[in-house]
């Protein structure tokens, strides 16, 4: 039984990035997310509000997920499992603080639904012209 495990879902913020250190290769993304919750307002209609973006780093370590997310770019929607892990850093003042890093084991990139509407209506309009 796997009990570190997390799932985000949200935003890259740069395009993925190929690291080589020690012989190794992964794949490094910043990944946003953005929490809403449900607020009413005076005309008693339910308006939902978003939280603070929180960014977080991820890693990518394992072959076939870096071959799939690299091709994700700035700004596509993704999911990501993997787990956490924390690694030590010192700060200017000296003292010692831990940064959390996703370690993902799988990505998937998550389509629109709007978008994917756009795309049905258009292929459904280019077969019907091709059929008249």
């Amino acid at each position: 039984m796997r009990n570190n495990r997390v799932e985000l879902t949200g935003y890259l913020g740069a395009d993925p990035k190929i690291i080589e250190k020690d012989g190794k290769t992964f794949l490094a993304l910043s990944l946003a997310t953005t929490d809403s919750y449900p607020a009413e307002e005076k005309d008693g209609e339910t308006v939902w509000r978003d939280r603070e973006t929180v960014w977080h780093d991820v890693v990518i370590f394992r072959k076939v997920t870096i071959q799939f997310a690299r091709e994700l770019k700035k700004g596509d929607r993704a999911q990501i499992t993997g787990e956490i892990a924390y690694r030590p850093f010192i700060t200017a003042e000296g003292y010692t603080r831990r940064a959390a890093t996703i370690i993902a084991g799988f990505v998937e990139k998550i389509h629109y639904e709007k978008q994917e509407k756009l795309d049905l209506s258009a292929a459904a309009d280019a077969a019907f012209a091709s059929h008249s």
